[in-house]
């Protein structure tokens, strides 16, 4: 029985604990409705409870709303609490070039982050099944994927960001489609179908409907025969990620949406993990590793290790990596042109996601009383700025530099010009039109953070503080500071 195989995956991989609160996904499919009955009626055994949460992504129009007319029927039946969130996905999709599919699962797992910190859920429970991680890894074989690629899909995902930290778990990862809609059959567990799954516009949906049924043939377990091997593969990727992300944190930094590498760093260590450093770079800055495989990485290695001091190459969705002064810099395109950037004004959302020009980043902004706060805003993480909301609550904007500009640096007393500033920090004169500034104010005159660098002295938290504002600068697609595990 079904329920007795999400036990069994919940025990093996130790995913839920006495007291949890889990935010169950649901899409209205039969995979996430199956999910939701299953642990609704495990609940008692396992101690936990449960909450939904929908996004309706407002693609399919009036198929969308009954999508989530027909979640929240269903979590009315089981008296289930849902949250249900609704976002202009094909206009970020736009805005941050994204194809559709990746806009919403950048927006999927941020917003639902942001609801499981407000409820206060430890864990987010994700419908993908047996069969869904089979796709993956024949996705990731046929394009030539590394480890990662054939690690597949995890149990488990410890996610940490600067809004939310728990678990990402997938108990019905050792169920079959077709046990999950036998499963909604027995149980009257009514379901809606996304037609764009049947479509063969995606790649994913021709290696389901074409590709596996052809392998079924050579081997008729061959979604347990992939679930295995991921398993054992899953623990070496994750040893190789660990020391690379160690690596570029004590040898690189990040400026006006360009990542800085220290060559001698890389010179000194084993090349499995240079190349795995280049990997994690790579996603550093694009925030996704899609479309990169091992030509491309050893391509950049190459560059590495070859005697010469300077060179460039161009990789998939827009990324350039370039050799010169000691450093391998990594950023899309855009950073790295020597043209002026554009001057540009643009409001931030509070809370909110606000695509940043040029840099291939999101300002992702949230609120909260001080009370939540804790330390927080000690962090050492560049990325993110913690500051007094009731300072710039009139309105915020992210722009690049003016003429004049001046700020506050925290710790300093007084001002000083924004252009000493960058000179003091060794920051590339043409990199300094490319480096956000979040300012405030009637005409965005006063700058509140120096993206990645520096936090004003005017707007930083006191004893006085009501509420915290934080801010994060963070990769369109993806997050770095999420850690794998199982």
């Amino acid at each position: 029985m079904l329920i007795e195989k999400v036990l069994s995956t919940v025990r093996k991989y130790n995913m839920l604990k006495p007291g949890d609160k889990v935010l169950v996904a649901v899409s209205g499919g039969p995979d996430s409705m199956a999910l939701l009955h299953a642990l609704w009626a495990s609940r008692e055994q396992l101690s936990i409870e449960l909450c939904a949460f929908h996004l309706d992504h407002m693609f399919r129009g009036d198929e969308s709303r009954q999508d989530l007319e027909a979640v929240c029927d269903y979590c009315d039946r089981l008296g289930m609490q849902v949250v249900t969130r609704r976002y202009n996905v094909p206009l970020f999709a736009q805005e941050s070039k994204l194809s559709d599919e990746e806009a919403a699962r950048v927006i999927r797992y941020r917003i639902a982050s942001s609801v499981a910190a407000s409820l206060g859920c430890t864990c987010i429970a994700l419908a993908h099944q047996r069969d869904d991680n089979l796709e993956t890894v024949l996705m990731h074989l046929l394009r030539g994927s590394g480890l990662r690629g054939l690690a597949g899909i995890r149990p488990v995902r410890s996610y940490s960001s600067h809004v939310w930290s728990g678990k990402l778990i997938r108990p019905l990862l050792q169920c079959s489609r077709d046990e999950i809609e036998a499963y909604c059959r027995e149980e009257g567990i009514p379901f809606r179908i996304d037609r764009s799954n049947l479509s063969d516009r995606y790649a994913r949906n021709r290696i389901r409907l074409d590709l596996i049924p052809r392998l079924l043939e050579y081997n008729p377990n061959l979604s347990e025969t992939v679930a295995s091997m991921s398993e054992f593969v899953a623990d070496e990727d994750d040893f190789l990620d660990e020391q690379a992300r160690k690596l570029l944190v004590d040898h690189s930094r990040f400026v006006g949406g360009v990542l800085e590498v220290e060559l001698e760093a890389l010179e000194r260590v084993h090349p499995a993990l240079v190349r795995r450093a280049i990997l994690v770079a790579i996603e550093r800055v694009r925030g996704v590793r899609s479309d990169v495989y091992s030509s491309h990485i050893q391509s950049v290695f190459d560059l590495v290790v070859s005697r010469t001091r300077s060179g460039r190459l161009s990789l998939p969705g827009g990324t350039v990596v370039r050799k010169r002064y000691g450093v391998l810099e990594f950023a899309i395109s855009d950073a790295l042109e020597s043209e002026k950037v554009p001057q540009y004004n643009k409001p931030v959302a509070v809370p909110g996601f606000t695509v940043v020009p040029y840099i291939s980043k999101m300002i992702v902004a949230d609120v909260f009383p001080i009370e939540q706060l804790g330390n927080r805003h000690k962090t050492a993480d560049p990325s993110v700025a913690y500051m007094d909301y009731d300072v710039v609550s009139d309105g915020l904007a992210v722009r690049n530099r003016r003429d004049g500009d001046r700020f506050a640096p925290l710790g300093m007393a007084g001002t000083k010009k924004l252009k000493k500033f960058f000179i003091d920090n060794k920051i590339k004169a043409e990199l300094r039109d490319r480096i956000p500034l979040i300012v405030y104010g009637r005409d965005g005159e006063h700058i509140a953070w120096v993206g990645e660098l520096r936090l004003s002295e005017n707007v930083k938290i006191t004893g006085k503080t009501r509420n915290v504002l934080r801010l994060s600068l963070e990769p369109i697609s993806g997050n770095w500071g999420a850690q794998i595990s199982r």
